[in-house]
């Protein structure tokens, strides 16, 4: 965030909104609701000194600051349903845009492509983490196994009941969660919903509620 504060600092003067380039706004793009408000801070802190100095263009400028920021703020809700390709296809649209961590709390996965998608996040670096269901783990085409031999870390409850939990966090910034079993099933013919969201408490509660599990579940041990 340093980087943008010394990017609107610099061009204090001569901040355009229209000449912003797409590495700037694609920054601000990134920035969670708790980043922008403090980048807004620091920015009307550094106009009160440049207040204090006699700036001539200093409205204009947090003008320009501020509205950018804003109008670049990453804003996303959505409804998705099946039977059909929808959900599927919005979830491995945020899969491939995914850039830090994909954490995964799915009851059952035997859908391939969905697990291709996982696996080539991991492939790339971002952080994957996954919980499922130990009972689902052996079911017929559960891709569980594959994703752990592939170095993923892996968590399950070790329960008579299940953990059928269905929601996942993207870049710390996008919830997905409903009915939707990441099965061929599901896709194809069953009615089910997806509601992607980048609403930061919602946001923050599935990703304290990811970390809570992770921290008392059992970890699937990678296979031989």
């Amino acid at each position: 965030m340093q980087d943008l504060f010394n990017y609107f600092v610099k061009r204090s003067d001569s901040l355009d909104e229209n000449e912003v380039p797409t590495s700037i706004t694609g920054r601000l793009k990134k920035l969670n609701r708790p980043d922008r408000e403090e980048l807004k801070t620091l920015l009307i802190e550094k106009g009160k000194q440049l207040e204090a100095s006699g700036h001539r263009h200093l409205i204009s400028w947090l003008e320009i600051c501020i509205t950018l920021i804003n109008e670049n703020a990453f804003h996303f809700n959505r409804v998705f349903f099946s039977p059909g390709n929808q959900i599927k296809n919005e979830i491995k649209q945020l899969l491939d845009h995914a850039t830090e961590s994909v954490d995964l709390c799915i009851f059952t996965i035997t859908d391939y492509e969905l697990a291709k998608k996982i696996k080539s996040c991991h492939k790339r670096g971002v952080n994957v983490r996954i919980i499922t269901d130990d009972e689902k783990v052996e079911d017929n085409g559960s891709e569980i196994t594959q994703l752990a031999k592939a170095g993923i870390p892996v968590k399950t409850d070790h329960s008579h009941y299940h953990m059928h939990n269905k929601f996942g966090i993207i870049d710390g910034q996008i919830a997905i969660t409903g009915s939707f079993n990441w099965t061929y099933t599901a896709t194809k013919h069953n009615q089910e919903n997806l509601v992607a969201t980048t609403k930061f408490e919602i946001v923050k509660q599935y990703n304290e509620e990811f970390n809570r599990l992770w921290g008392q579940l059992f970890k699937l041990e990678e296979p031989a």
